[in-house]
């Protein structure tokens, strides 16, 4: 039964994470391109935020701040090797702005994950 519980905590966000990694590793011909410039970052930050609301949402954090900290530390370390692993793909690069909006989209999305259980724990008291 722990396996299961585990699997059902963690699987959304190792799906979601080998998802960011294989769209990060595919050759930008491949990918639709923003119709227009700085979308890609909230894009960026959009992607990473769902990663840190199911990450968080899988730890089960205590409090907003170590939420946040949690989504940001997992932005940082997935976003990093996404940016990597684009960095040796063809005509891909890696830049300091993506990781930037993917630290700041993991961060947010691990404080509504805290957000969201203190609500749902409320309403079931």
């Amino acid at each position: 039964m722990a396996l299961r519980g585990a699997a059902w905590r963690w699987g959304p966000a190792v799906a979601w994470a080998a998802l960011i990694l294989f769209l990060g590793s595919r050759p930008i011909a491949d990918l639709p391109l923003p119709a227009f410039p700085g979308l890609d970052k909230a894009l960026h930050a959009s992607i990473y935020g769902v990663l840190g609301f199911l990450a968080v949402r899988g730890l089960e954090t205590p409090g907003p701040w170590r939420a946040l900290a949690w989504g940001a530390v997992i932005g940082f370390s997935w976003g990093f090797l996404d940016e990597w692993a684009q960095s040796a793909t063809p005509n891909r690069t890696a830049e300091l702005g993506d990781l930037l909006a993917d630290v700041a989209g993991a961060a947010a999305g691990g404080w509504l994950a805290f957000r969201t259980s203190r609500v749902r724990a409320r309403s079931q008291v």
